[in-house]
């Protein structure tokens, strides 16, 4: 019999090869090239594909080069343990489960294929790439070292409805990806380019219908990674999030690079002991929260994230104003600590809407009391005299334009219109009065008259305000 041992004590019951105290699925690949040659290689894949038309599921201490499923129904989980395999391509098949324990795997390939639980654990492998995927449980990539984690068109497809979902629990594990304790890290990517499944149809002669869809799951979760330190990466992107659906939960992740989140529904973002070293771009995307988790999480955000780049949000989409302030508010402080202040003005901009928003939804639920009446009103007066005069003291331009286009242009017409302005010889006259009245002058060769000493009076009290913000912005802009 062979002469490998299992970690129940058993013994493996198979015939050894002629030559070796090993079987065909146990013998090591150095042994087993100095005695067939290139001829072990298929001696191998014969005897793993004869086991697995027996019924055999579960292999433990297995050296394979190549493992190549291609559409078949296992209705039992295939297990691996303590196992060397070269590489383990799935393709087109229908899975229980996959588990992977304590094994070396150069290579882990799933692609178009059906599966309810896969299970990665103490595992060395440099890259594990799954490709239009539907599963029925959960992804676990656990406790290894994988230098490329790949996951493209996957998707959650229960069966039914677990006894958590049918309870509301949160922190269900069906529908769950989960990334986490791995360490040697490069990059770990969410619908991805991936040119290798092209070149793997043409190698196994097998077409491949990747439809490009977006990984869905109810959470995606990123936990205790340790990327690779080298300088040639540090300043690639090592978390790519690209047309993902689902809650995003990061948690204990030192990133050296750069993360990137794009063309995504994100519901429920959490960083939770987060330093990221370069930038985190959140483009495109639409991110989703309520009340109760924007009291309970959104408070933290700013101690749980550190960002020693910046944070650039473009063209991003928030259901809750209050969301969109805080991760504004952050993207600003970036800016700033970087001396980059019109990029600062831009974000600060932004939070003061995401703030003023919030304020007038809050005030417009409930009876209409008058302390609420105040505070609509106090909303309405922020926004004519804070945003249109110059965007929260953002814009130098705006008063500048404002001031001109109604005194060269509204109030001459204003005073045409009512002809309440003595003596006027031309049309330049009432041009001249609205000047003379927005700068205070007052010369008194022409004075209002009727309607005119309302319209003036306003057009004093505007001209000395617009003045304040334009001084004000200006030197905000330009001399801080």
């Amino acid at each position: 019999m062979c002469e490998y041992v299992y970690s129940s004590g058993k013994k493996c019951r198979r015939k050894p090869l002629k030559g070796s105290k090993y079987c065909s699925l146990h013998i090591p690949f150095e042994e087993g090239e100095l005695l067939y040659g290139e001829k072990i290689k298929e001696i191998k894949r014969r005897a793993f594909e004869r086991s697995l038309e027996r019924g055999v599921r579960h292999f433990e201490g297995v050296q394979l080069y190549d493992i190549v499923i291609i559409e078949k129904e296992l209705k039992e989980a295939l297990i691996f343990r303590n196992s060397k395999i070269k590489r383990l391509v799935i393709g087109k098949s229908k899975l229980k489960n996959l588990t992977l324990i304590n094994s070396e795997v150069d290579s882990l390939i799933i692609v178009e294929s059906t599966i309810d639980l896969l299970y990665v654990t103490g595992v060395n492998s440099y890259g594990i790439s799954v490709c239009s995927v539907d599963f029925k449980s959960s992804i676990l990539i656990r406790n290894s070292s994988v230098k490329y984690v790949m996951i493209n068109s996957t998707e959650f497809r229960p069966e039914e409805v677990t006894a958590e979902e049918e309870f509301g629990e949160a922190g269900r594990m069906a529908g769950r990806i989960e990334i986490s304790n791995l360490e040697g890290v490069r990059r770990i990517a969410i619908n991805s380019k991936y040119p290798l499944i092209e070149r793997l149809s043409k190698e196994l002669g097998v077409e491949f219908n990747v439809v490009k869809r977006p990984v869905r799951a109810h959470t995606l979760y990123l936990g205790g990674i340790k990327f690779d330190e080298s300088p040639r990466f540090k300043r690639q992107v090592r978390i790519y999030v690209n047309r993902f659906s689902g809650q995003l939960l990061v948690e204990n992740v030192s990133v050296p690079g750069h993360v990137e989140i794009v063309n995504s529904k994100v519901r429920y973002p959490e960083f939770v002991h987060v330093t990221i070293y370069n930038n985190i771009v959140l483009r495109n995307s639409k991110l989703y929260s309520d009340e109760n988790w924007n009291l309970a999480y959104l408070p933290n955000l700013l101690a749980e994230l550190e960002v020693y780049g910046f944070i650039v949000i473009e063209n991003c989409h928030f259901n809750n104003p209050y969301l969109a302030e805080v991760f504004y508010r952050i993207a600003r402080t970036t800016w700033e600590k970087s001396g980059d202040k019109e990029k600062a003005d831009e974000y600060y901009y932004l939070e003061m809407l995401a703030r003023r928003k919030r304020v007038l939804q809050y005030y417009r639920k409930g009876p209409k009391t008058l302390r609420r009446t105040f505070r609509l009103l106090e909303v309405l007066f922020e926004f004519f005299f804070a945003d249109l005069t110059c965007k929260y003291g953002t814009d130098w331009k705006r008063p500048v334009f404002l001031w001109l286009a109604l005194v060269i242009f509204g109030f001459p017409v204003l005073y045409a219109l009512t002809s309440s302005v003595t003596p006027v010889n031309s049309g330049f006259d009432y041009i001249y009065f609205s000047i003379v009245t927005a700068t205070t002058l007052g010369y008194g060769d022409l004075h209002p008259v009727g309607l005119g000493k309302v319209i003036a009076s306003v057009e004093a009290i505007f001209g000395m305000f617009m003045w304040a913000v334009f001084l004000t912005v200006f030197a905000r802009k330009y001399m801080r």
